[in-house]
C-alpha cells in the first residue's frame, strides 16, 4: 500500500516539474515570437517613411526641375543662336536633363550609373537649386553599395547645405554610422534628429533604433560593493 502511495507521488512530481518545463518553453516562444513582431514592426515602419519621403521628394523635385528648366530658358536660346552659324551644332544637355538621367538610374538600381551622373551634375552645377538633392541621392547610392564611409561624406555635404533635407540626411548619416560600427556617433546623431524635429516621422525611427541600440548594448557589470550588497539581500532572503 504504502508502496503504491510512493510511486503515485513520484508521478505526480514528474508530471508537474514536465508541465512547468513546458510552460517555461511556451513564455520563451511568446518573448521570441514578441521582439520578431517588434522587429518586423520596425522594418514596416521604415518602409513607410520611405514611401512618404520618396512621395514629397517627387513633388518638390518636380517644382525645382520645372524652376530650373524655365531660368535656363533664355540662356539656352541665346546659345542657340551663337551656335546656329557653326557647321556643326553640338548637343547641349540641358542641367534637369542630365539630372533626370542620373535619377533615373537610381530608381532603376544602377547605382554605379546613378553615383557616376550626380557626381557629374554636382561639379558642372555646384549653385543648381538641385545641387542638395544630387547630394543626397549620391550618398543613398553610396549606403545602397553598403560603402557607409562615402555615403556619410555626402549626407553630410546635404545637412551643411539643406534644411529641407536635413531631417532625412540626419537618418541616412546614422544608417552609414551603423555600417561602420560607429554606435556612439550613430547614437548622437540619432539624438540630434529626434531633438530637431522631435514630430517628423525620421524621429520615430530614430526613437524605435535608440531603443534597438540600448538593448543590445552591453549592461555594465555591479561593482564590488553591489555585488556583495546583491549577495547580502540573497542572503536574508533565503535566512527569512
Amino acid at each position: 500500500m504504502c508502496g503504491w502511495l510512493l510511486s503515485g507521488c513520484l508521478a505526480t512530481t514528474t508530471d508537474i516539474d514536465y508541465l512547468k518545463e513546458t510552460m517555461q518553453a511556451i513564455q520563451k516562444n511568446n518573448a521570441d515570437l514578441k521582439s520578431r513582431i517588434g522587429e518586423l514592426d520596425q522594418t514596416l515602419a521604415s518602409f513607410r517613411e520611405e514611401l512618404i519621403h520618396n512621395q514629397k521628394k517627387m513633388a518638390t523635385l518636380t517644382q525645382k526641375l520645372d524652376e530650373s528648366q524655365a531660368r535656363m530658358g533664355s540662356k539656352m536660346d541665346q546659345m542657340t543662336q551663337l551656335l546656329s552659324t557653326a557647321s556643326v551644332q553640338p548637343s547641349v544637355p540641358l542641367p534637369s536633363e542630365e539630372y533626370r538621367t542620373a535619377y533615373g538610374d537610381y530608381l532603376s538600381g544602377k547605382m554605379d550609373l546613378a553615383i557616376q551622373g550626380f557626381k557629374s551634375f554636382a561639379e558642372r552645377y555646384p549653385k543648381s537649386d538641385l545641387l542638395d538633392d544630387a547630394e543626397f541621392y549620391l550618398g543613398d547610392s553610396y549606403l545602397i553599395k553598403k560603402d557607409f564611409a562615402q555615403a556619410r561624406v555626402h549626407f553630410d555635404k546635404v545637412l551643411s547645405i539643406s534644411e529641407e533635407l536635413r531631417a532625412h540626411a540626419l537618418l541616412k548619416r546614422a544608417y552609414s554610422l551603423e555600417g561602420m560600427k560607429q554606435t556612439e556617433n550613430q547614437k548622437k546623431t540619432l539624438e540630434a534628429l529626434v531633438q530637431e524635429f522631435p514630430d517628423s516621422a525620421e524621429a520615430q525611427t530614430a526613437k524605435e533604433i535608440l531603443k534597438e541600440v540600448a538593448r543590445k548594448s552591453p549592461q555594465p557589470k555591479p561593482s564590488k560593493r553591489e555585488s556583495a550588497q546583491n549577495n547580502h539581500r540573497k542572503k536574508s532572503r533565503v535566512e527569512r
